[in-house]
């Protein structure tokens, strides 16, 4: 069974049609490049396929247990937390123990820290939480940003790179990058591109 099929896509805006029977299949590990000029619908696609928005006809299938994650053409990414924290927050209901977690080990000393940690430990062990904990800090090693910095203080680059790496965690079986080079400089769309090349989910 494919992993995501699209059949016979309609979308409108008044009077103007952006999607006009669009099909397309795409298989595990795939990836493709939807090429066009500004205002062609790209961005529409990925929505719909994210669920984003409804099309006016036609359906998305997904695998059954298969899931998405899409990063955004122009994500907002004001955030007044860390970067380990905006990047956990991927995880689900893992995200809120790792986070409490990582804030008591970088402060020891806070009054009731370790009685916390002690808990908290139990808590991920509990959940297989420390696997998803090393998804994270492998996820912002490889994307070269500091756990602690504030989301809202890095720039543009960074910001989008931290996002990214908020899809990353998820390990989505189908990862949607909406115009993913935005902001980034040509080491960063190197790293990029290895990046795709080496990602074991479909890509669009």
């Amino acid at each position: 069974m494919p992993l995501l099929t699209l059949d016979n896509l309609q979308f409108s805006i008044g009077p103007r049609t952006i999607l006009d029977h669009v099909g397309l299949t795409i298989e595990k590990g795939e990836k493709y490049a939807i090429i066009g000029r500004n205002g062609a619908g790209k961005s529409t696609l990925l929505k719909i396929i994210a669920g984003l928005i409804r099309p006016d006809d036609g359906q998305v299938r997904l695998a059954p247990g298969a899931t998405v994650a899409y990063l955004q053409q122009d994500p907002q990414a004001d955030y007044d937390q860390s970067v380990y924290h905006v990047v956990a927050s991927g995880l689900g209901d893992v995200q809120a123990l790792l986070t409490q977690y990582h804030d008591l080990i970088s402060d020891p000393e806070k009054p009731g820290a370790m009685d916390a940690l002690a808990e908290l430990q139990h808590q991920l062990e509990a959940q297989d939480g420390w696997s998803a904990g090393q998804r994270v800090d492998e996820v912002i090693t490889r994307l070269n940003l500091n756990p602690d910095a504030i989301v809202s203080h890095l720039s543009g680059g960074e910001r989008r790179r931290v996002l990214l790496g908020r899809a990353l965690v998820q390990q989505p079986d189908l990862l949607l990058l909406d115009e993913p080079t935005n902001h980034l400089d040509i080491a960063g769309i190197e790293w990029l591109e290895e990046l795709v090349r080496s990602f074991s989910g479909a890509v669009l």
